[in-house]
């Protein structure tokens, strides 16, 4: 009999599915469905073998007809079941649940399944057997082929579709499966000898077992737990369908620089073991020291913490401590992406427990609003340079200034740098934010109006960000070039923080533009750390008190001895120094007084747009025009 393709097709899905039902696994509907696929296969395969003896039997032996067009109407019913559960695995993930024509769709594939199943079961079945070709035909048959037909079209067309919602191997995958199913059916129809489906569909299943429903590919090999694609395959999940979660994570954080490799996998297994002893929700080992599980019930999420935390205080053999991240309720995110860009937030928590809530929540859309507002104002040109004058004591004139960033919406209105440079800094955006206002820089020097004015110089502020990538100071030296300005009339301005991240790398990139001619000002001196080393061994022209260290000097007699003596050292040193936030008459003479160099605050001018800048160096300084 022609049934050895059959038997070794049986003895593959019967091995795939002892693997996929012993390995461990994520409750992922994917997974239901790819079950139910196998389930279907296998059953198939069952009854297209038995159909196969039972021809045989019927034509040659005189076995019992009604039986034997039984097991042929089940045998083609399973076929098209199987090509069903292969449309419906494959337009679950794709097709949107939200629109009423997918809902639609859903709908008419439920029922024309049905309608098919009960037509195959009610109208007339034969079959015929001579030597190896054994065979089904007749109207039952015929539906069975056109609807199998159309389930392995509606899942190639659907796959194709979708192509750009999912992974390149799942696409690959999909298509392979139906297509070898698709050419096996063709196939079998011009030589019936060849009873070529069932194999198929089983080699279907090996392909969709080993490139998307292979278990082991989500477990982590040391720890046994979940990886970061599994939580990300099972987070999208239940937000595709709708299931509310909640999730603890646990961090690990070692009290000392030196770990060695025990140790620290020492830690790792102890927190594995201590997470599966929780209970049956599955736990994810989501960075090396990083953990979490997925709870269905938040009270049990808080209980199961509280029992974490209290392990972890017991230990005293490890020097580490732990931190931990609490999402009960996985409805405050609109979906996965945010719900993962809050993790990734808020995972490198100071705190000891951080518990999501609204506040936190509303913050990380803040944050995620004003990212995509720098972005759009970087790709619209909608970043614009304030300019601050600094009145300079000894010439009397306003030959330097400030230039500041701003960013304009759509309606008009500026956005102060306070709410989106922190925003840009941690997002790695202040980097080609930096570059375009230097860009700006240039372009309005290049015009030579401000330098007609007076103007010898405008300061432009460096982040540490922009010093972290290869070649920092390419942009400054191609920008001086294309606009042609004097390197003298650019002076970059680093913070004290900026120098204590990057102290080797900033030195190296300093001196390069050092020797060509750009001068630098150390900012915001008195907010840091304010080591004198900054100042000795930094090659800075110029160091600008911060306002708050200024406002001190009219506030604090201990700072004002401070500055003061710090004044006298910096003078000897032969730098200049700028006092920055003065507001009032008063506070200006005092500072004139004092000898320092250059005045900036709103004492003379705010920060204003390049016309108005334009106007006022016009104004203040006609004694220094050209």
């Amino acid at each position: 009999m022609n049934i050895e393709l059959q038997c070794c097709a049986l003895f593959i899905i019967f091995t795939i599915a002892v693997m996929f039902i012993r390995e461990k696994k994520l409750d992922l509907m994917n997974r239901k469905l790819f079950q139910r696929a196998i389930l279907a296969c296998f059953a198939c395969l069952i009854f297209d073998i038995l159909s196969v003896i039972l021809i045989n039997l019927s034509v040659f032996r005189g076995f019992s007809i009604a039986i034997t067009e039984m097991v042929c109407k089940f045998y083609i019913m399973l076929l098209v079941l199987q090509g069903y559960f292969g449309y419906v695995y494959a337009s679950t993930s794709l097709l949107p649940r939200e629109k009423m024509w997918a809902v639609i769709v859903r709908y008419l594939s439920h029922l024309v399944f049905g309608i098919g199943e009960i037509m195959m079961l009610v109208l007339p079945i034969g079959y015929t057997a001579s030597g190896r070709i054994v065979y089904s035909y007749g109207p039952s048959t015929s539906v069975a082929y056109a609807l199998s037909a159309v389930y392995i079209l509606a899942t190639i067309v659907t796959t194709i579709a979708y192509r750009k919602h999912m992974p390149g191997r799942r696409f690959i995958a999909m298509l392979l499966w139906q297509g070898l199913w698709l050419l096996a059916a063709a196939v079998q129809f011009i030589q019936p000898q060849l009873l070529l489906v069932g194999f198929a569909s089983a080699f279907g299943m090996v392909i969709l077992y080993i490139q998307l429903e292979n278990p082991s590919e989500y477990v982590d090999g040391s720890t046994g737990l979940f990886t970061m694609n599994a939580l990300s395959a099972y987070v999208h999940d239940r937000y595709k369908f709708d299931k509310q979660f909640s999730l603890f994570t646990a961090k690990i954080h070692y009290l000392t620089n030196y770990v060695d490799y025990n140790m620290e996998q020492a830690a790792v297994m102890r927190t594995a073991r201590a997470l599966v002893a929780l209970g049956p929700e599955p736990a994810f080992r989501i960075d090396d020291d990083t953990f979490c599980v997925v709870y269905d019930v938040k009270e049990r999420m808080f209980e199961r913490a509280a029992n974490i935390k209290m392990q972890k205080d017991g230990v005293t053999d490890l020097p580490a401590k732990g931190t931990y991240l609490l999402i009960p309720d996985s409805t405050q995110m609109s979906g996965p992406d945010e719900f993962f860009r809050f993790l990734h937030t808020y995972l490198e928590a100071e705190q000891e427990i951080t518990i999501a809530d609204e506040k936190l929540v509303q913050r990380l859309r803040d944050q995620n609003r004003i990212k995509e507002l720098i972005d759009e104002a970087l790709r619209l040109d909608r970043v614009e340079v304030f300019y601050q004058p600094f009145y300079n004591v000894r010439e009397f004139c306003f030959d330097v200034a400030e230039a500041l960033v701003r960013i304009r919406t759509r309606d008009g209105k500026i956005v102060p740098p306070g709410e989106f440079i922190p925003v840009a800094e941690e997002t790695g955006q202040i980097i080609p934010l930096g570059i375009r206002v230097f860009e700006k820089v240039c372009e309005f020097l290049s015009k030579g109006e401000a330098l007609e004015a007076g103007l010898k110089q405008v300061e432009v502020n460096i982040s540490a960000a922009q010093f972290d990538f290869d070649n920092p100071t390419k942009f400054v030296t191609e920008m001086i070039e294309k606009y042609g300005v004097e390197p003298g009339c650019i002076n970059l301005e680093i913070t004290e923080t900026a120098a204590a991240k990057n102290r080797d790398i900033m030195l190296e990139n300093m001196n390069r533009l050092i020797e060509k001619g750009i001068g630098f000002s150390l900012d915001d001196f008195g907010t840091g750390r304010s080591n004198i080393d900054y100042f000795v061994n930094m090659p800075v022209e110029n160091i600008k008190f911060d306002y708050s260290f200024t406002q001190g000097f009219f506030e604090n007699d201990k700072t004002k001895y401070v500055l003061s003596g710090m004044m006298d050292i910096l003078h000897k040193l032969d730098m200049n120094i700028v006092a920055e936030g003065i507001e009032t008459e008063e506070q200006m003479k005092v500072m004139s007084e004092l000898g320092i160099e250059y005045i900036q605050g709103y004492y003379y001018s705010r920060p204003i747009p390049e016309d108005e800048f334009i106007a006022f160096l016009k104004e203040k300084n006609p004694q220094c025009q050209k």
